[in-house]
């Protein structure tokens, strides 16, 4: 057990399954290796949860939250719980079937690239097939979160950092007509696929969020190509296109940074 202060702490915690205490202060916690609880306490913390499958509560303060290891896109970063608490936090999505929370607060959840890859999965935690690499965001507030890309997500330039995107559109699926980031609100889809071939005018590096009537789910899909659609990411909790409707997104909930 790593047990911080009401101090500004750096812990370095094992390669074993460890449980990790930050207290007050703003923290930095290194998890490592390991099946790791982390409860960063008071104070705007950085925590890491490294390898294995992490739980990891950010509690009071503007937190940065990130499951694995900020080395770009890594395989195996496992399936992690990461839930922001109080205050503005930071939550950088990984590989990896991750569920996060932003909880209270104007949350940013950050996306460094659209193609996430499996991780280890805990044991008798999925039973039959193992579910798609794609980490779902709990508790999505489109009235203070905001959905933030890095410069490495999309594969064409858009307004800079810390700008919304340029195009936006949020109706029926026949009025989209080539907006970068395109919400269907009119009707459901059995896949990505099926909500990019809904909509005209689409270009390579458009996001599509849409209802998936097989999930119950609001999934955000990235164009890759004209054949190729990825879903990056499921909202729960949004159990038709009505609730997808009335989410209100706009362009201000998705952000370069």
């Amino acid at each position: 057990m790593y047990v911080g202060t009401e101090s500004n702490d750096t812990i370095n915690a094992s390669n074993d399954d460890d449980m990790i205490f930050g207290k007050g202060g703003d923290d930095e916690i290194d998890a490592r290796a390991g099946a790791d609880r982390v409860f960063s306490g008071g104070g705007d913390d950085f925590v890491i949860g490294g390898v294995g499958n992490d739980r990891i509560h950010g509690e009071d303060g503007n937190d940065f939250l990130f499951g694995g290891r900020d080395e770009g896109h890594i395989s195996g970063q496992d399936d992690d719980f990461i839930d922001g608490g109080r205050g503005d936090d930071e939550i950088l999505v990984g590989d990896g079937r991750d569920s996060l929370m932003g909880g209270e607060g104007s949350d940013a959840f950050i996306f460094k690239f659209h193609d996430p890859t499996p991780g280890t999965p805990e044991p008798g935690s999925h039973v039959g097939e193992i579910p798609a690499p794609v980490s779902t965001i709990l508790d999505f507030n489109s009235a203070q979160d905001t959905f933030q890309f890095t410069s490495g997500f999309f594969n064409y330039d858009g307004n800079g950092e810390d700008a919304p995107v340029e195009t936006f559109y949020s109706g029926n699926a026949s009025g989209a007509s080539g907006q970068r980031i395109v919400v269907i609100t009119d009707k459901s889809f059995a896949s990505a696929s099926d909500a990019r071939g809904a909509i005209s005018g689409g270009h390579d590096g458009d996001i599509i969020v849409y209802h998936n009537a097989k999930t119950d789910t609001a999934d955000l899909a990235y164009v890759s190509s004209p054949e190729q659609v990825n879903v990056f990411a499921h909202l729960s909790e949004v159990h038709s296109v009505s609730d997808l409707a009335n989410m209100h997104l706009a362009a201000s909930d998705f952000m370069f940074v």
